[in-house]
């Protein structure tokens, strides 16, 4: 096999395993982001990955438990969510919705982020605690927005309606009420990105990222990207129960590049099957894996089992993390 060709596989490789455990530890330690369709009038156009999960159904799935095992280890710190608000996820948030944002300011672009979660809040007590911290309050289209800023950052809270809140930068918070009143474009005014959101959107957690134009804010290392064909989209969904079943897509510049995109995953699959011959629990998933290409799209969908599950969980109880509660 030539160097070239090696590297282009492994790249390849690279690229779909950090598609996966970039969501799977996200999730894990409370970083990922859920919500629903509609609150997507809160994020702007600008928005270069939004990343969507229910919450509540990861919570109270059994793969929850399966998953916290196969961690070893519970995470211990808490998320800069419940750090600076006293929120937190497991308990307070039903859904949440992450967006990467990009503020337009032909001067000084700024990278952004903004979550936005609904569940059940105590705003006068969450306010409070903010303001303890040395929050400042004002006001922005008709909303109260708390505001802790340090020597090199801000973080902004609002509830922009009962039950939700908008959590980021200020710009972000700011832009997103913008978008919300329609002084600014929101994100479903894109019809390639709302195309991707709704073939995804039926999972407990989906995300879907704009490649072609990301300058170094993508979601993978430029390294990988500039071995593999021309993608300018990305999307992935991951539905869960007792199990994991995903599925990601990738959608080419053209057809040439699907094609070749296409030949890489083959290939890649080929060495990892080689591979894992051995091994139960990762053939059991890797013969799960169903690749179809269609035009300049190009899906790979796979399912984890509660079998696979079980080989790949550590049979030590000290290894692993106490689960968490769930809500009914």
């Amino acid at each position: 096999m030539k160097r070239r060709t090696r590297v282009f596989l492994f790249a390849a490789a690279g690229v779909l395993i950090v598609s996966v455990a970039t969501g799977l530890v996200a999730w894990a330690t409370r970083v990922s982001a859920a919500g629903a369709t509609e609150d997507l009038t809160y994020v702007p156009a600008t928005a270069l990955m939004v990343a969507y999960a229910d919450v509540r159904g990861l919570m109270n799935s059994p793969f929850h438990d399966r998953f916290r095992q196969l961690q070893g280890t519970s995470p211990g710190s808490s998320d800069d969510l419940e750090a600076r608000t006293g929120i937190r996820f497991e308990t307070d948030v039903d859904g949440v919705l992450v967006a990467s944002t990009g503020v337009n300011d032909p001067q000084e672009p700024v990278d952004g982020s903004l979550l936005i979660a609904r569940g059940r809040f105590d705003a006068t007590r969450i306010e409070s605690l903010m303001r303890s911290r040395g929050g400042q309050v004002d006001q922005y289209r008709g909303k109260r927005i708390v505001t802790l800023t340090n020597t090199t950052n801000d973080t902004a809270l609002a509830f922009a309606e009962p039950g939700l809140l908008l959590f980021g930068p200020q710009a972000s918070v700011h832009g997103a009420l913008d978008a919300k009143a329609g002084a600014a474009a929101s994100i479903g005014s894109n019809r390639q990105f709302m195309a991707l959101v709704n073939d995804v959107s039926e999972g407990t957690a989906w995300s879907v990222a704009k490649l072609d134009s990301a300058s170094g804010r993508a979601a993978f290392p430029p390294a990988l990207m500039n071995q593999l064909p021309p993608i300018n989209w990305f999307a992935a969904s991951g539905r869960v129960d007792s199990g994991l079943h995903g599925r990601l897509r990738a959608e080419a510049r053209d057809v040439q590049s699907a094609e070749s995109l296409r030949d890489v995953i083959q290939g890649f699959l080929a060495l990892a099957r080689l591979q894992g011959a051995r091994d139960p629990a990762y053939r059991s998933m890797l013969d799960s894996v169903a690749l179809t290409a269609d035009g300049t799209s190009v899906s790979v969908s796979f399912d984890v089992t509660p079998a696979a599950l079980d080989l790949l969980t550590p049979s030590n109880p000290s290894l692993r993390g106490p689960a968490a509660p769930r809500r009914q």
